[in-house]
Protein backbone atom coordinates (compact mmCIF):
# COMPACT_ATOMS: atom_id res chain seq x y z
CA UNK A 1 0.00 0.00 0.00
CA UNK A 2 2.96 2.50 0.55
CA UNK A 3 4.61 1.85 -2.44
CA UNK A 4 1.21 2.74 -4.65
CA UNK A 5 0.89 6.16 -2.40
CA UNK A 6 4.08 6.76 -3.69
CA UNK A 7 3.84 6.25 -7.40
CA UNK A 8 0.59 7.23 -8.12
CA UNK A 9 1.67 11.22 -6.92
CA UNK A 10 5.00 10.36 -8.89
CA UNK A 11 2.90 9.45 -11.98
CA UNK A 12 0.29 12.35 -11.76
CA UNK A 13 3.25 14.86 -11.58
CA UNK A 14 5.14 13.05 -14.86
CA UNK A 15 1.58 13.53 -16.75
CA UNK A 16 1.01 17.24 -15.37
CA UNK A 17 5.24 18.33 -16.25
CA UNK A 18 4.15 16.60 -19.78
CA UNK A 19 0.69 18.29 -20.54
CA UNK A 20 2.63 21.79 -19.80
CA UNK A 21 5.33 21.16 -22.22
CA UNK A 22 2.28 20.43 -24.87
CA UNK A 23 0.60 23.25 -23.91
CA UNK A 24 4.05 25.60 -24.29
CA UNK A 25 4.14 24.02 -27.46
CA UNK A 26 0.95 24.61 -29.14
CA UNK A 27 1.09 28.33 -27.69
CA UNK A 28 -1.09 28.30 -25.05
CA UNK A 29 -0.45 29.64 -21.62
CA UNK A 30 -2.04 28.33 -18.30
CA UNK A 31 -4.60 30.14 -16.47
CA UNK A 32 -7.66 29.60 -14.12
CA UNK A 33 -9.64 27.47 -14.99
CA UNK A 34 -11.78 27.45 -17.70
CA UNK A 35 -9.39 30.28 -19.05
CA UNK A 36 -7.51 29.99 -22.39
CA UNK A 37 -4.62 32.44 -23.52
CA UNK A 38 -3.34 32.07 -26.99
CA UNK A 39 0.13 33.08 -27.87
CA UNK A 40 0.69 36.29 -30.13
CA UNK A 41 0.94 35.87 -33.73
CA UNK A 42 3.94 36.95 -35.45
CA UNK A 43 4.18 38.09 -39.29
CA UNK A 44 0.67 39.22 -38.76
CA UNK A 45 -0.88 42.38 -40.29
CA UNK A 46 0.62 44.44 -37.57
CA UNK A 47 4.52 43.55 -38.62
CA UNK A 48 6.38 46.08 -39.67
CA UNK A 49 7.60 45.41 -42.90
CA UNK A 50 11.38 43.83 -43.49
CA UNK A 51 12.98 47.01 -45.84
CA UNK A 52 12.93 49.40 -42.52
CA UNK A 53 15.62 49.79 -40.03
CA UNK A 54 15.69 49.64 -36.13
CA UNK A 55 14.48 53.52 -35.96
CA UNK A 56 11.68 52.74 -38.54
CA UNK A 57 10.34 49.45 -36.40
CA UNK A 58 10.02 51.68 -33.52
CA UNK A 59 8.03 54.21 -35.31
CA UNK A 60 5.70 51.68 -36.71
CA UNK A 61 4.84 49.96 -33.51
CA UNK A 62 4.43 53.45 -31.97
CA UNK A 63 2.40 54.51 -34.57
CA UNK A 64 -0.28 51.51 -34.33
CA UNK A 65 -0.22 52.19 -31.09
CA UNK A 66 -1.33 56.09 -31.44
CA UNK A 67 -3.90 54.78 -33.99
CA UNK A 68 -5.45 52.23 -31.29
CA UNK A 69 -5.71 55.22 -28.80
CA UNK A 70 -6.96 57.67 -31.00
CA UNK A 71 -9.92 54.90 -32.34
CA UNK A 72 -10.48 53.98 -28.94
CA UNK A 73 -11.04 57.63 -27.08
CA UNK A 74 -13.18 58.46 -30.59
CA UNK A 75 -10.56 61.03 -31.82
CA UNK A 76 -9.94 62.42 -35.55
CA UNK A 77 -7.91 60.32 -37.61
CA UNK A 78 -4.91 62.46 -38.16
CA UNK A 79 -1.13 61.47 -37.81
CA UNK A 80 -0.13 65.09 -37.06
CA UNK A 81 -2.53 64.97 -33.89
CA UNK A 82 -0.27 62.88 -32.07
CA UNK A 83 2.40 64.27 -30.16
CA UNK A 84 5.11 61.68 -30.65
CA UNK A 85 4.82 61.97 -34.26
CA UNK A 86 5.65 65.55 -34.10
CA UNK A 87 7.95 65.50 -31.36
CA UNK A 88 9.77 62.59 -31.15
CA UNK A 89 11.99 62.38 -28.37
CA UNK A 90 15.33 61.44 -30.51
CA UNK A 91 18.08 62.90 -31.87
CA UNK A 92 17.44 65.41 -35.05
CA UNK A 93 19.06 62.78 -37.75
CA UNK A 94 17.31 60.02 -36.58
CA UNK A 95 13.27 61.84 -36.52
CA UNK A 96 12.63 61.66 -39.97
CA UNK A 97 12.97 57.86 -40.01
CA UNK A 98 11.01 57.65 -37.02
CA UNK A 99 8.65 59.58 -38.37
CA UNK A 100 8.09 57.46 -41.64
CA UNK A 101 8.02 54.59 -39.58
CA UNK A 102 5.05 56.08 -37.00
CA UNK A 103 3.07 57.13 -40.34
CA UNK A 104 3.35 53.96 -42.00
CA UNK A 105 2.04 52.20 -38.68
CA UNK A 106 -0.60 54.54 -37.75
CA UNK A 107 -1.86 53.99 -42.04
CA UNK A 108 -1.73 50.35 -41.33
CA UNK A 109 -3.55 50.13 -38.12
CA UNK A 110 -6.34 52.45 -39.31
CA UNK A 111 -6.79 50.67 -42.59
CA UNK A 112 -6.94 47.49 -39.89
CA UNK A 113 -9.26 49.03 -37.28
CA UNK A 114 -11.60 51.05 -39.66
CA UNK A 115 -11.67 47.97 -42.07
CA UNK A 116 -10.45 49.41 -45.13
CA UNK A 117 -8.65 52.54 -46.23
CA UNK A 118 -9.82 56.04 -44.72
CA UNK A 119 -9.26 58.99 -45.80
CA UNK A 120 -5.38 60.03 -46.86
CA UNK A 121 -4.82 55.75 -46.47
CA UNK A 122 -4.64 54.18 -49.68
CA UNK A 123 -1.98 53.82 -51.83
CA UNK A 124 0.21 56.46 -53.02
CA UNK A 125 -0.47 58.13 -56.16
CA UNK A 126 1.86 58.63 -58.83
CA UNK A 127 5.68 59.80 -58.04
CA UNK A 128 6.19 63.75 -58.30
CA UNK A 129 7.54 65.32 -60.79
CA UNK A 130 11.44 65.51 -60.21
CA UNK A 131 12.45 68.77 -58.53
CA UNK A 132 14.84 70.11 -61.70
CA UNK A 133 17.24 72.09 -60.16
CA UNK A 134 17.88 75.77 -61.62
CA UNK A 135 17.83 79.45 -60.46
CA UNK A 136 14.79 79.33 -58.84
CA UNK A 137 16.44 76.99 -55.71
CA UNK A 138 18.69 79.52 -55.82
CA UNK A 139 19.04 81.59 -52.21
CA UNK A 140 18.58 85.41 -52.66
CA UNK A 141 21.77 87.15 -52.50
CA UNK A 142 20.92 89.72 -49.86
CA UNK A 143 20.48 86.17 -47.55
CA UNK A 144 23.27 85.57 -44.91
CA UNK A 145 24.41 82.17 -44.12
CA UNK A 146 21.70 81.42 -41.48
CA UNK A 147 19.36 82.10 -43.76
CA UNK A 148 20.74 80.34 -46.95
CA UNK A 149 20.72 77.55 -44.58
CA UNK A 150 17.00 78.08 -43.32
CA UNK A 151 16.61 78.15 -47.57
CA UNK A 152 17.90 75.11 -48.52
CA UNK A 153 16.40 73.27 -45.71
CA UNK A 154 12.95 74.75 -46.69
CA UNK A 155 13.13 73.54 -50.22
CA UNK A 156 13.51 69.83 -48.67
CA UNK A 157 11.06 70.04 -46.33
CA UNK A 158 8.33 71.50 -49.25
CA UNK A 159 9.78 68.31 -51.37
CA UNK A 160 9.14 66.20 -48.47
CA UNK A 161 5.71 67.11 -48.03
CA UNK A 162 4.88 66.82 -51.94
CA UNK A 163 6.34 63.70 -52.02
CA UNK A 164 4.30 62.16 -49.35
CA UNK A 165 0.86 63.93 -49.73
CA UNK A 166 1.15 65.80 -46.63
CA UNK A 167 -1.05 69.01 -46.24
CA UNK A 168 1.61 72.02 -47.49
CA UNK A 169 2.30 74.06 -44.71
CA UNK A 170 5.44 75.29 -43.24
CA UNK A 171 3.78 75.28 -39.76
CA UNK A 172 3.74 70.99 -39.66
CA UNK A 173 7.65 71.22 -40.34
CA UNK A 174 9.37 70.32 -36.77
CA UNK A 175 12.69 71.88 -38.00
CA UNK A 176 10.59 74.99 -39.06
CA UNK A 177 9.20 75.27 -35.56
CA UNK A 178 12.45 73.75 -33.51
CA UNK A 179 15.33 74.90 -34.97
CA UNK A 180 18.85 73.52 -33.70
CA UNK A 181 20.28 76.58 -33.06
CA UNK A 182 20.89 79.33 -30.61
CA UNK A 183 18.10 81.74 -29.84
CA UNK A 184 19.65 84.58 -31.90
CA UNK A 185 19.71 83.19 -35.01
CA UNK A 186 16.64 80.67 -34.76
CA UNK A 187 14.83 83.98 -37.06
CA UNK A 188 16.66 84.52 -39.58
CA UNK A 189 16.60 80.47 -39.94
CA UNK A 190 13.20 80.85 -39.99
CA UNK A 191 12.86 83.15 -42.77
CA UNK A 192 14.78 81.44 -44.84
CA UNK A 193 12.98 78.36 -44.74
CA UNK A 194 9.65 80.05 -44.52
CA UNK A 195 11.13 81.59 -48.08
CA UNK A 196 12.55 78.22 -49.37
CA UNK A 197 9.27 76.02 -48.67
CA UNK A 198 6.97 78.55 -50.53
CA UNK A 199 9.29 78.64 -53.62
CA UNK A 200 9.46 74.69 -53.58
CA UNK A 201 5.58 74.51 -53.30
CA UNK A 202 5.52 76.85 -55.82
CA UNK A 203 7.50 75.31 -58.32
CA UNK A 204 6.15 71.77 -57.23
CA UNK A 205 2.45 72.49 -57.56
CA UNK A 206 2.94 75.28 -60.49
CA UNK A 207 0.14 77.65 -58.01
CA UNK A 208 1.90 80.79 -56.05
CA UNK A 209 2.45 80.21 -52.21
CA UNK A 210 3.35 82.46 -49.58
CA UNK A 211 4.61 82.97 -46.38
Amino acid sequence: MQVRRVIIPAVALVLVAMGARVARANGVVAGTPGQVSVGIQVGGWDAPPRELNEIQRQGFHDGIEGARRDFENHRPMDVNNRDEFRHPHLPPEQREAYRDGFRRGYHVAMDHLMGGPGPGYGPPGPPPPPVARGDWDTAPNEFNDVQRRGFHDGIEGARKDFENHRQPDVENRDEYRHPDLPPGLREAYREGFRRGYARAMSHLTGQPWRY
